[in-house]
Order: structure tokens, then C-alpha cells, then sequence
């Protein structure tokens, strides 16, 4: 009957000739000559989960700038068309005034024609 091992046993069992010790690493067995790879491997995530950070953090940045340059733009504009509005008013004031008026200056012109004839 075979002798039951257990997995650490086996791998070490397994380990390339002179590989020496087995190390555990995140409860992954890895034998000190890949240990290296793994490790670089995982700086490497790290190094680029870092720099999706720092990229994601420029892009929001761009868009809030982007944001606030737009409701600057747009507060610009209401601005300007209030300033718009507030003239036309008083343009359409001074016309309805003049409308008014023209009725009894019409009436004096035809005053003084009628005289002068």
C-alpha cells in the first residue's frame, strides 16, 4: 500500500534538483527558483493597478475641469442674454411709449395743417 504524503511532502518530493526549500507564498507552493517570477509578476499587477489609479484619477480631474469650464460657459451666457433681455425691454418700452404718442402727434400735425391752409 502506498504511504499517503501530504502536499507539501509531494512538491518537495518534486522539486527540481537543487532547488533546495519549498516556500509557501499566498498558500501557493513555490520553489525558491520561481519565486522571482512570482514576485515580479505580482509587482507587476501592483504596478499596474497603480497606474490605472493614477490614470483614472487625470481623467476625473479633466472632467471636473471640463464640468466647471462648461457651467462657467453657460453662467457667460445667461449672463450676456439677461443683459440681452433687460435691453430689448427697454427698446420695446420706449417704442410702446412712442406708439402711444404717435396718435396725438398725428392729431396735432393735422392741427397745424388745417390751420396753415
Amino acid at each position: 500500500m502506498l504511504e499517503k504524503r501530504s502536499r507539501m511532502q509531494v512538491l518537495a518530493a518534486d522539486a527540481p534538483s537543487g532547488s533546495g526549500e519549498l516556500l509557501i507564498m499566498n498558500d501557493l507552493p513555490v520553489y525558491k527558483r520561481g519565486r522571482n517570477k512570482i514576485q515580479e509578476a505580482i509587482e507587476e499587477a501592483e504596478q499596474k493597478k497603480r497606474k490605472n489609479e493614477i490614470k483614472n484619477r487625470i481623467s476625473a480631474a479633466k472632467s471636473r475641469a471640463r464640468s466647471q469650464e462648461h457651467t462657467r460657459f453657460l453662467e457667460e451666457k445667461v449672463e450676456q442674454l439677461r443683459n440681452e433681455n433687460a435691453l430689448l425691454k427697454k427698446l420695446l418700452s420706449l417704442e410702446a411709449a412712442a406708439a402711444e404718442r404717435l396718435p396725438e402727434e398725428r392729431e396735432v400735425m393735422q392741427g397745424k395743417k388745417a390751420n396753415s391752409v
